[in-house]
């Protein structure tokens, strides 16, 4: 059983109760996902209040409900307060004082919860390892996995996400993380920001005075990489470590060898050593998201040689990976991105997808949202670079795209307004040994189309 580092004796402390001794083991905002001996909190939100639920989550296994409205017919112990949400992040910061754990802390415009997930997986043999779920990386994500983290967890792996200012300064002082690592800056979520350099200014919020963290890690290669170097020097974090595919740094890119399915690559450590391990990915992308997990491994005091592990990571779905499919006896290759996009992503994933191209592709691209006033030059730059792409043809998903119907008239290109008008003619731009490429923002839910071509599927 996982105990966290949370009791009955420190709720008694906080609150100023008298429960009697209770072991948790886990905490939750959704009564769905309530395990045996967790902690609920009833908050209530825009859509559903989890105070109608507190009955439901004592019949998952709820011990204990702090809530904004008791329900007296419910036979646990229930604590009372204003809000849930901030007795979530005050449990969540006594918590994180109590723990003894290392933390890294991710965060960066794209690759966070890939990078996460492949340095939970390189270190998935280790002892007392805890790496947070999906993408749990918000005010409201962050503390609910500093209370989920098991009590002897020695190295816990989290993501910070954020679309507007002073958001990482919040998470920094709830998460207080030893090491951090900045994967690159890019114009996601820019609606909110006034130019690329106000959302460099955002991610480097992750270098606190506050709050020092030990380690930043940083990417060379990456636009403002000099403008958060400046800062990490001027408030004296003790190591910086830098990689980079194209420069000298602590870990340097020497060669890359592609397959149609995967990466072998080599790379300069800063000890003078020469580390290979292999991909299972032909994502250019990864390779510098790979060189960030080294990193990691190097600064939480592991041995280099646990980068080999990446040989054996299935990429999550949704992120890159393939599916083998027969539809009406063509044989389909699926090169699955639906989970999000944002411009670097996009070309990113389209560059590796087009290298291996045997001039049947068919792309689906769909809507990138949150770009702000940079959204037409983005969509327009989309298409003029797929315009140029004259063997495949393309559909471009949403309504974004599909005010460029007019303007942008191939018989290689069609517009569709939604998933659901593309999912009407899919099929019909199938042919024998395609090989399709999807990608769209997740509010698109072009994992719909995914799974409307895996119903199709004979295989």
């Amino acid at each position: 059983m996982t105990i966290i580092n949370i009791n009955s004796e420190d709720i008694n402390a906080i609150y100023k109760k008298n429960i009697k001794k209770l072991l948790f083991t886990g905490c939750s905002l959704d009564s769905r996902d309530l395990k045996k001996g967790n902690i609920f909190f009833a908050y209530k939100g825009k859509n559903n209040n989890g105070n109608n639920f507190i009955s439901h989550a004592k019949k998952k296994g709820a011990i204990l409900a702090i809530v904004e409205k008791k329900d007296l017919k419910v036979k646990i112990p229930q604590i009372l307060v204003n809000n849930s949400h901030s007795a979530l992040i005050k449990l969540a910061t006594f918590s994180r004082l109590k723990s003894n754990a290392k933390i890294i802390a991710i965060t960066g415009s794209v690759g966070k919860t890939s990078t996460k997930d492949s340095l939970a997986h390189v270190l998935s043999k280790e002892k007392n390892i805890f790496s947070a779920r999906k993408s749990f990386n918000n005010i409201f994500g962050v503390p609910l996995e500093i209370l989920n983290m098991p009590k002897n967890t020695k190295l816990g792996i989290f993501e910070l996400g954020m679309n507007h200012k002073n958001e990482l300064t919040k998470l920094v002082k709830i998460l207080k993380p030893n090491i951090g690592v900045i994967l690159n800056v890019s114009y996601v979520h820019g609606g909110n920001f006034d130019s690329l350099k106000d959302i460099a200014s955002a991610k480097a919020e992750i270098i606190n005075d506050e709050f020092p963290i030990e380690t930043i890690i940083l990417n060379k290669d990456s636009s403002y990489f000099k403008f958060i170097n400046d800062k990490a020097k001027k408030n004296k974090i003790k190591n910086i470590l830098t990689y980079s595919k194209n420069m000298k740094a602590s870990l340097t890119l020497k060669n890359n060898n592609l397959t149609d399915s995967k990466q072998s690559i080599e790379i300069k450590s800063h000890e003078e050593k020469i580390i290979k391990y292999k991909i299972n990915s032909i994502n250019d992308f990864l390779i510098g998201n790979s060189l960030a997990v080294m990193a990691c491994i190097q600064a939480a005091g592991f041995n280099s040689k646990l980068i080999k592990n990446l040989r054996t990571l299935e990429l999550t779905p949704g992120r890159g990976n393939i599916i083998k499919l027969i539809i009406l006896n063509k044989n389909i290759e699926l090169h699955n991105h639906s989970y999000n996009s944002s411009p670097i992503s996009l070309f990113a994933s389209l560059d590796a997808f087009l290298k291996f191209s045997k001039k049947k592709n068919l792309i689906i691209v769909g809507d990138m949202n949150e770009l702000g006033k940079k959204s037409d030059y983005y969509h327009a730059k989309v298409l003029n670079f797929l315009k140029k792409n004259k063997d495949d043809s393309h559909l471009m998903i949403g309504k974004i795209f599909y005010k460029y119907k007019k303007k942008f008239t191939s018989e290689k290109i069609s517009f569709y307004k939604d998933v659901n008008q593309l999912n009407e003619g899919l099929i019909q731009h199938l042919k024998n040994n395609n090989r399709i490429f999807i990608k769209g923002s997740n509010s698109l839910n072009l994992q719909k189309s995914v799974n409307y071509l895996n119903i199709k599927s004979t295989k």
